[in-house]
């Protein structure tokens, strides 16, 4: 085999690699872990080892008010063009949040509808998100997984159709909240007022999660479709991190920027607008309940003013905080070394989408865009392609002159290329150059709700596999054309396997990916074999003129 096929080999082999590695061997997404030690929010919290004895110490909870059939839940419902909350007097807290607009739904299976995408996600019984626990100096301080003050019932003090007020006693203070929809999309204004205690303690804001342990979760294999994933996230500083659920109790450094919810293709973010206190994660008691929180000092009273953005990933609408809120697209841990570029990818795709009008077209665009930056080299590479074709002959001549002397004979091979100015790695380079556009652009396509269920033709969504396996196949169809009009080796059995197993095995490795990507490598393939046969016939003019 010679040495352009065996650099051709290793770099499609790295590229599998890549992607195995991320689907057998990297942690999952949103997967739960153990059971956890009972730990406590709202209490102060030490690190190191003095967090884990206090995450593990009992603390007896104060007396209070249950939640119970004698304490009826009050429901208000705050509606926006872009999405539906409805809050609950119980625990004066987040219910539901469910995204109004037709592109942002759930995949349905088989016959099962396309669903409206709900941002909580919680267990029965668990803490509803935007829930609070004071600390121990504030009459609280247990786990809030089963602390009854997490769920104290709060009175509705006030109402209209763009904001509502709780009321209500919480341990030994008294605690008021305001939410009211904010000004710019996918926004909710909260205010958290905190009164009457009668030491200096802390307040908890919880933002709660559930994932079912045995829940299925997102992966090379995945064929892009949207999971229950729920990961809590916290800003603190600047560094954003995801809780890997390996400890009961996590307490971040730095002041707070924002903590929520990372939910694949959208992010549920509380903002304080002081950066004071400290974030945190914590495991509760069942599999797969977990939170991120804020922890807000109080002494004797406190008044915290938050801004809440619960919507999709749009990069635009992240960035307008500038709170760093862009950090939760989580590129993955092998997509993350190609973030850069996959930034660059949908900037050029959003200039071309601007005039086309469809994603899809916007990839094909972006495919004509890459093939033309690369043709010189792609020229390049074709020319020296048919100059070691021509060369073949002279090598099978020192193949049969120096035997078994390799080392001799790979010497005399590298003279005959310098002597005729061929490089027998040029072949390779355009390929070598496209892989990195290939993973930038499968990062773009996991991660970026801007491509997310948008169609193109008969695909309903490029961020899923093609149903019918049409564009894998014809990208199959092409791959073989390429291989069979290319410069073969002399070699019959390398020859079949380039013909014939590669464009089988990548026609294989294509079908659960998104057909995004499936759509631009078979655009490019079209655009090389049209690049080769002008190039071929060009060579074949040349070499006629030449020999009349």
């Amino acid at each position: 085999m010679n040495d352009s096929k065996r650099i051709m080999f290793a770099a499609l082999g790295s590229v599998l690699i890549l992607f195995a590695w991320n689907e057998f061997f990297m942690p999952k997404k949103g997967k739960a872990g153990p059971d956890a030690a009972k730990v406590a929010p709202g209490t102060a919290a030490p690190s190191g080892p003095q967090a884990a004895a206090q995450a593990a110490a009992p603390v007896a909870p104060p007396p209070a008010v249950p939640v119970s059939p004698a304490t009826p839940e009050e429901t208000v419902v705050l509606e926006t063009p872009e999405f539906r909350a409805t809050f609950t007097s119980w625990g004066g807290a987040l219910k539901s949040l469910v995204l109004k607009e037709e592109t942002y739904r759930k995949r349905g299976k088989g016959e099962v509808p396309d669903l409206p995408i709900d941002l909580v996600h919680v267990r029965e019984g668990e803490p509803w998100p935007l829930s609070t626990l004071p600390s121990a100096e504030l009459g609280g301080g247990s786990d809030p997984g089963t602390d009854p003050l997490v769920r104290a019932p709060m009175r509705v003090a006030a109402r209209d159709a763009r904001s509502v007020t709780f009321e209500g006693r919480v341990g030994a203070v008294n605690v008021t909240k305001t939410f009211q929809v904010g000004a710019r999309p996918y926004q909710i204004d909260v205010e958290l007022g905190v009164v009457g205690g009668e030491k200096a303690g802390t307040i908890a804001v919880l933002y709660t999660a559930f994932q079912a342990p045995d829940a299925p979760t997102a992966g090379f294999f995945s064929g892009g479709e949207v999971f229950e994933s729920v990961i809590p996230v916290c800003r603190a500083g600047d560094k954003t991190e995801r809780f890997d659920g390996k400890e009961a109790l996590k307490v971040l450094p730095g002041p707070p920027r924002w903590m929520g919810l990372d939910q694949a293709y959208f992010v549920s973010a509380l903002m304080p607008q002081a950066a004071d206190g400290s974030c945190f994660f914590a495991k509760l008691p069942a599999a797969g309940e977990s939170l991120a929180g804020l922890r807000i000092p109080v002494d004797r009273s406190a008044r915290s003013t938050f801004q809440l953005y619960a919507g999709p990933k749009q990069i635009d609408l992240l960035r307008a905080y500038d709170r760093g809120l862009e950090t939760a697209i989580d590129y993955g841990p092998v997509s993350n070394y190609f973030a850069f570029f996959a930034r660059i990818l949908l900037w050029v795709m959003q200039k071309f989408y601007s005039f086309a009008h469809n994603w899809g077209a916007a990839i094909i665009l972006l495919t004509l865009l890459v093939k033309a930056l690369l043709y010189p080299l792609t020229v390049k590479s074709m020319k020296s392609m048919q100059e070691m074709k021509k060369l073949q002959p002279k090598v099978d001549a020192l193949k049969v002159k120096f035997g078994d002397d390799k080392e001799k004979m790979n010497q005399e091979v590298m003279k005959l290329y310098q002597e005729h100015k061929v490089n027998p790695l040029g072949g390779c380079l355009p390929l070598l150059l496209q892989m990195p556009v290939w993973l930038a652009l499968y990062a773009t396509l996991q991660t970026s709700v801007e491509l997310y269920r948008q169609p193109f033709l008969w695909v309903k969504d490029l961020t899923a596999y093609d149903p019918f396996y049409i564009l894998p196949l014809a990208m199959g169809a092409s791959s073989f054309v390429m291989q069979k009009i290319s410069p073969q080796p002399a070699d019959n059995a390398q020859a079949k396997m380039l013909l014939y197993f590669m464009p089988a095995f990548f026609t294989f490795i294509m079908l659960k990916l998104p057909a995004g990507l499936t759509l631009y490598i078979f655009v490019n393939n079209l655009l090389s074999i049209a690049q080769q046969q002008w190039i071929m016939r060009k060579d074949r003019k040349a070499t006629a003129a030449t020999a009349s």
